[in-house]
């Protein structure tokens, strides 16, 4: 009798510590569930045929910062990547906050300017395919 008291409360026990490992787990993944959000940016990618085609969305990039540099409150400048064997090219414009890339998003320079050298590079794009996403951006130390 007595060992089913210890079965029956070693059960218990188990199933207790289940609930709370579950519980510790859940609260784990909360506090890990908000990523801080400070500077923020907008990636433009897509790929190129080769690298003179490259070089022409360099340029676009050039005239593209150059408008955002005047005219955008809050925008602290573009970085570009290019893989020469795949030929992906990256851009991303960084802006110091959300507010920021939303003022942009919603401006007419957006529409006015920055959206026909848009659609200048998908001249330079494969299949004039080019893919526009907002990210969390941080600088690691």
């Amino acid at each position: 009798m007595l060992s089913n008291t210890v079965r029956a409360a070693t059960r218990r026990s188990l199933g207790l510590r289940g609930i709370v490992a579950n519980r510790a787990q859940r609260q784990s993944v909360r506090a890990y569930a908000e990523i801080p959000v400070n500077k923020v940016c907008r990636m433009v990618q897509c790929k190129v045929p080769d690298e003179a085609a490259g070089i022409e969305m360099d340029k676009l990039l050039g005239e593209v910062d150059e408008v955002m540099k005047k005219e955008i409150p809050g925008y602290v400048g573009a970085t570009r990547m290019i893989c020469k064997s795949y030929w992906d090219f990256k851009s991303v414009m960084v802006f110091d906050s959300v507010a920021s890339l939303e003022g942009y998003l919603e401006s007419e320079v957006k529409e006015k300017e920055i959206m026909p050298i848009l659609e200048k590079a998908k001249a330079f794009a494969v299949d004039e395919d080019i893919k526009l996403q907002n990210f969390v951006y941080d600088q690691l130390a």
